[in-house]
């Protein structure tokens, strides 16, 4: 008896995720993040490799543990330097076990050691959603990636909050202290 293939990671991806170059600061790294409201970051070299991971978790508990200055310190000071990362054709399966098994928040796809998108637990709800209807869904969160949201970056302010989520409590905390 055959089963049916299962579905790749490639399926629920979000495409072509911002990124953040290594010697840029964890604050340009959380403008990125806010300004595409968006909490996770693969972080390249100049020629666009993956290097390393970034999450608005990793810059906070950074600066609260740490006590880092967001301003001054720089991206590769807090990423994880070995993100899980997949093809687009790996299996939805692996990604969610490997993903539930490290508890991790994010996979990044790449083609060619650059990234190409990123499977996140909000993408992982998606495909809950899907499942449990029965039919496939449309994403409900849109990353805002420049010259792609409905609002231009300029527009957004860190200090008023625009576009960040009301639940996304531990982004609000950050943009309070760099003030």
């Amino acid at each position: 008896m055959n089963q049916p293939s299962s579905p790749s990671v490639g399926e629920y991806m979000t495409e072509v995720p911002a990124t953040i170059e290594t010697g840029m600061s964890l604050a340009d790294a959380l403008d990125r993040m806010y300004t595409s409201n968006i909490r996770h970051l693969p972080v390249v070299n100049e020629s666009g490799a993956l290097v390393g991971a970034l999450s608005t978790r990793d810059i906070a508990a950074a600066s609260a543990v740490r006590g880092l200055d967001a301003r001054k310190a720089k991206v590769e000071s807090v990423m994880a330097p070995v993100p899980f990362s997949c093809s687009a054709e790996t299996p939805l399966l692996i990604v969610i076990e490997e993903m539930e098994r490290d508890r991790l928040g994010s996979a990044v796809i790449t083609r060619d050691g650059k990234p190409c998108g990123i499977f996140t637990t909000t993408d992982a709800m998606r495909v809950l959603r899907s499942l449990l209807s029965g039919e496939p869904v449309q994403p409900l969160v849109h990353p805002e990636l420049e010259g792609h949201g409905e609002t231009p970056p300029a527009e957004r302010t860190r200090h008023g909050l625009k576009g960040a989520s009301k639940h996304d409590g531990m982004v609000a905390w950050f943009l309070t202290r760099l003030g």
